[in-house]
């Protein structure tokens, strides 16, 4: 009942501010002024260009497109700023709606202050709450391992955001899963975001123009998925001029090259990059002999202005990685090998109808598939046992997406579309115990579903104080026979204070119909990707939050926030289960192996933070609590989650000494994470189940069985690092390189990656054993460094 007059009371807001914006724009006396500004020597769009016209404004967007309702007058001031660009003013005579172009020319003053561009809109501006942005060029300056700059790996370091292991890319968005964030390149949607096992993402920095992060007030074009949207938009390529940037570091090399196809009106961009990994694999994989692995990946896109008013552009992504180990020991002789690869492309057409009406339309596709084999031989005398495992995930998305844009008069902007995605899934997984005993590969699906949702939304602006974002999205997700429908209803308000305060709120509805089972913190590719079923339902997710922001006049945006926040439905194994691959032998159905269950994550966080100027960065620190509940595991009681962390802190500075000198550091510090560890052990002899060798073999006729205590009970040590960088810059005649030392680690802090027990001999009388466990960490990342070689042309 209460969720119906939720949707009453929303669709009678909406209505009644569709009828007093009709009533206003009819009475109004003003004009449309609008246009696309861009850089006036590669003619790329420039987004977030503040356009002021007297006492109004707004930012251009993405694709440099701007519109303000002014009045009529016959001279207006009209002004364009944009941090790292000379500021224009023009005159102009507005007697009806106009179009005005605007080229703006980068600042050629002398370097005495270097100049970081932002296209971010003010914190205290935006009715956006929970968002947050980082511009490239602050995270090409971040310190990281190995110097591989990495987009994700630097929205670790904001508040609310979790990390999962030590160096990996997985994200944890309070208190939700990786399988919980919407990872849009360019709108298509990306389903594995790491390459190495984890420890590096797939997007490579000088193919990317934004990042951006949404881990609540989600407006209600956002949908799929319970705790985050990360959009990353490609960068487009110099519309004017051939160049080309790349770099060779440690463990990859990279080359990106941009330039028109006909100048002035299209233009492309390809960028590459390639790993040789092996050094790092030795490090890694201690023990292991005859190992290999690589990862590659590749971007282009292409961007075509047919006319005036029609943009196409086409985004493509391919990436693959592979690995192979082999170990020979005295008794157990083991091989692997681990494929996954990724493919994404878009087709969008951008039609602007009027300076009022735009729609973009796009045609998305995403792949990924991954392949693991491992094969063990246990070998002793003449008797042998092998031990096999094979796990394919499967997931490939067809979608049709369209988004319109409306204006409607001063006080309101819709935005409403709808998406139809066909959804295919095909995992599988097979063991086996001695080639005797070898079973068929067990396909646990082979299932198409579809997906589908419609959403309107409508910022209202009653007054220049107060903006409101009220939207609902309903979407639908059918799986053989059975149908799913959810509503969302989305509301966020912001309230502008004098001295550039401003008090936000939200309240967010979120269904996501696909699943990840993991069995692991790591991102392994043995992780499988599940639809919902008639017995597997649907997650939800509902979230609000209240916070302040505050816009200094120095450069500094601070904002703090609370939230709180339900789960729903969420996935996992069973006690005992770690595969789905016990139903080979026709025991029953693989969702007999997993249960659902619901989670809570509440919290504050608190973030300072400065885009431009000489000296960058931020200061973000996280207080939260994240507990599940399901009623097969830990016998129906509560515990915390593993990635919960009660203190989260993050500093990063970036300062440019000169313009040849550019000097950062990240210093990170987070509470303990929560693990499951053993309480005690026990010794059974003579088990008949492990009698493959012979029951004369002592060895394998004894197993040790460990009792767990509470799930998660064990605290971890607290996880800490220091990383600095230098940047070396300079111009050469034709080309400008740059010379980058960085240091991972720098005081050697030995963070726990994994714990496990050791049996030590204590004995004091050479005549009496005497053992005890010991409970050991393996540090995977000492003190490291780096050096790398950039260049542009």
């Amino acid at each position: 009942m209460r969720i119906k007059q939720l949707y009453l009371g929303f669709g009678i807001g909406i209505t009644l501010g569709l009828f007093k914006a009709n009533l206003a724009f009819a009475q109004q006396k003003s004009y449309t002024l609008s246009g696309f500004v861009t850089d006036g020597v590669s003619a790329r769009p420039l987004s977030g260009v503040l356009v002021s016209v007297r006492n109004q404004y707004t930012r251009t967007r993405p694709d440099g497109y701007y519109r303000l309702e002014v009045p009529a007058d016959t001279a207006l001031p009209v002004a364009y700023s944009l941090s790292g660009y000379q500021n224009r003013e023009i005159i102009l005579r507005l007697m009806t709606d106009r179009q005005q172009p605007i080229t703006l020319t980068v600042q050629t003053k002398e370097l005495k202050e270097v100049v970081v561009k932002s296209a971010s809109v003010r914190a205290s501006e935006s009715v956006q709450m929970s968002g947050l942005s980082i511009p490239i060029e602050q995270v090409k300056a971040m310190p990281t391992l190995l110097g591989e700059k990495d987009v994700i790996k630097a929205l670790q370091l904001l508040p609310g955001v979790q990390k999962g292991s030590e160096g990996s890319t997985g994200l944890y968005v309070r208190g939700g899963g990786p399988d919980q964030n919407l990872v849009l390149l360019d709108d298509i949607p990306v389903y594995h975001t790491s390459h190495l096992f984890g420890f590096f993402s797939l997007f490579n920095g000088d193919a990317i123009e934004s990042v951006d992060l949404t881990k609540g007030g989600f407006p209600a074009r956002f949908g799929g998925r319970l705790s985050s949207v990360i959009e990353l938009k490609a960068r487009d390529g110099d519309r004017e001029k051939l160049h080309g940037e790349g770099g060779i570091g440690l463990i990859s090399s990279r080359m990106t090259l941009e330039g028109p196809i006909a100048k002035g009106k299209s233009s492309f961009l390809i960028s590459a990059r390639r790993t040789y990994a092996d050094l790092l694999l030795n490090l890694i994989q201690t023990g292991a002999s005859d190992q290999n692995g690589y990862f590659y990946d590749l971007n282009l896109k292409t961007t075509f202005d047919v006319s005036p008013s029609n943009t196409i552009s086409l985004t493509a992504y391919t990436g693959e990685d592979r690995f192979i180990y082999n170990t020979k020991g005295t008794i157990t002789r083991e091989n692997g090998k681990a494929n996954w690869r990724n493919a994404a492309a878009a087709l969008r057409w951008n039609h602007r109808f009027s300076n009022r009406l735009q729609a973009t339309t796009a045609l998305l596709y995403t792949h990924y598939n991954s392949t693991v084999n491992l094969v063990r031989n246990v070998v002793r005398d003449t008797e042998r046992a092998s031990y096999r495992l094979q796990n394919k995930s499967y997931i490939e998305d067809f979608s049709l997406k369209t988004d319109f844009n409306w204006a409607l008069g001063e006080k309101h902007t819709i935005r409403t579309g709808l998406i139809l995605t066909a959804h295919h899934f095909r995992p599988s997984t097979y063991t086996s115990v001695d080639e005797a005993v070898q079973g068929p590969e067990s396909v646990l699906m082979n299932r198409d579903t579809w997906e589908a949702a419609a959403y309107v939304e409508d910022t209202y602006v009653p007054f220049p104080q107060l903006k409101i974002n009220a939207g609902i999205r309903y979407s639908g997700f059918r799986t053989g026979t059975k149908d799913y429908l959810q509503p969302e209803p989305r509301l966020a308000i912001a309230y502008s204070l004098p001295r550039n305060w401003a008090v936000k709120a939200s309240a967010a509805s979120m269904s996501q119909y696909v699943h990840l089972l993991a069995n692991s913190g790591f991102g392994l590719p043995t992780d499988l990707w599940i639809p919902s079923t008639q017995r597997t339902k649907p997650q939800l997710s509902k979230q609000a939050a209240f916070g302040v922001a505050k816009d200094f006049r120095s450069g500094f945006t601070f904002t703090a926030e609370g939230f709180y926040k339900t789960m729903d439905r969420m996935v996992s194994y069973k006690e005992g289960s770690t595969s789905l691959a016990y139903t080979i032998s026709g025991s029953g159905s693989w969702e007999d192996q997993i249960t659902q269950g619901r989670g809570w994550s509440y919290g504050a966080e608190f973030l300072l933070q400065k885009k431009t100027g000489r000296f960058t960065g931020w200061a973000g620190y996280t207080l939260s609590w994240t507990k599940q509940q399901f009623d097969k595991l830990n016998f129906g009681r509560w515990f915390y989650a593993r990635y919960d962390r009660r203190h989260d802190l993050s500093l990063v500075g970036i300062y440019h000494l000169n313009a040849n000198v550019t000097l950062s550091s990240t210093w990170v510090y987070g509470t303990s994470p929560a693990l499951t560890m053993p309480q005690g052990q026990y010794w059974i002899s003579n088990n008949s189940g492990l009698d493959l060798l012979g029951s004369d073999k002592a060895y394998y006729t004894g197993r040790v069985f460990e009792e767990y205590g509470r799930r998660n009970g064990f605290r971890a040590a607290p996880y800490q690092h220091l990383d600095v960088a230098v940047q070396f810059h300079k111009k050469k005649r034709r080309f400008e390189r740059t010379w980058e030392i960085s240091v991972y680690n720098l005081y050697n802090q030995q963070n726990p990656f994994i714990y496990y027990f050791d049996t030590v001999d204590v004995s004091t009388d050479p005549k009496v054993k005497k053992y005890e466990n010991r409970l050991k960490q393996v540090t995977l990342f000492p003190i490291m460094p780096s050096v790398s070689y950039g260049f542009k042309f």
